[in-house]
């Protein structure tokens, strides 16, 4: 039967939402549903109004939402989130036992509690062959392991970046890309790790999509290392600043600064 709608659901603290098909028009954000998903049968909260499925023109490979969940299949969620405290500090004393250095954030039940997935982070590929013999006698269930990079983390803790406002991994950044330390280059900035580190210790992501804009605006400016002459007087560039429109010079008279629109005369 073809589903009429398509909505974003969650059902990981450290997976984005997904996109679910369904026939139900009148899902709130927020509002609990039960979904398949590769790890089985689990709860989800809807993070999205639902969208006519007509609108999109290719087809999307989606899975399907089951249906609202009963009040039994409420509690047993919640129940879930219960055991999954008492799991990740049972796993956290056997990790430690085996001497890994795993450090684990959460864990999550499918709905009927036949397994969990433990989600870590982790400095390098860990060997958890010996603690997947333990953990599934201790915890009574199915484990699946999940490492997850500081970034995912950062976005699920939360916080305030450099800048002062919410972090953008937080606010609306949707994918993480790789950021090179030529980016801060090109943006002419200190290469100093703690002023170019966000909260998560990495490479600051406002690098990555501020180049875009750095790269066209330094059209604008003189060459670094170049010649200018000005007044009869001849200067070096030594630098330039794309958002206060000026160009960092040496001179006749040592260091000076010169607005970009008085070299355009």
């Amino acid at each position: 039967m073809v589903k009429k709608y398509l909505v974003q659901v969650k059902y990981s603290k450290y997976e984005k939402p997904s996109l679910f098909a369904t026939d139900i028009d009148d899902l709130k954000l927020g509002e609990y549903v039960l979904i398949n998903t590769d790890r089985g049968e689990e709860m989800g909260t809807i993070a999205s109004k639902s969208t006519n499925i007509e609108s999109f023109t290719s087809k999307l490979e989606t899975s399907t939402i089951i249906g609202r969940p009963t009040k039994t299949e409420i509690h047993i969620y919640e129940d879930n989130k219960k055991r999954a405290k008492e799991a990740i500090k049972i796993a956290e004393e056997e990790a430690n036992k085996l001497k890994l250095n795993m450090n684990f954030l959460e864990a999550e039940y499918v709905l009927d509690g036949s397994k969990v997935t433990l989600i870590y982070t982790a400095d390098g590929r860990v060997d958890f062959r010996e603690l997947l013999k333990v953990l599934p006698q201790l915890l009574h269930t199915r484990i699946d392991f999940h490492q997850i990079g500081a970034r995912d983390k950062a976005r699920v803790t939360g916080g305030i970046g450099p800048c002062g406002r919410e972090m953008c991994c937080l606010s609306f950044l949707k994918n993480f890309d790789g950021i090179s330390i030529n980016k801060a280059k090109n943006q002419q900035l200190s290469l100093n790790n703690a002023k170019l580190s966000g909260s998560c210790g990495k490479l600051m992501c406002c690098l990555n999509f501020e180049d875009e804009t750095y790269t066209r605006e330094s059209k604008d400016f003189p060459p670094v290392g170049s010649i200018i002459k000005k007044d009869k007087n001849t200067y070096k560039v030594l630098g330039f600043n794309i958002v206060s429109r000026v160009v960092k010079c040496e001179g006749p008279d040592g260091l000076t600064f010169i607005p970009l629109k008085e070299l355009k005369k």
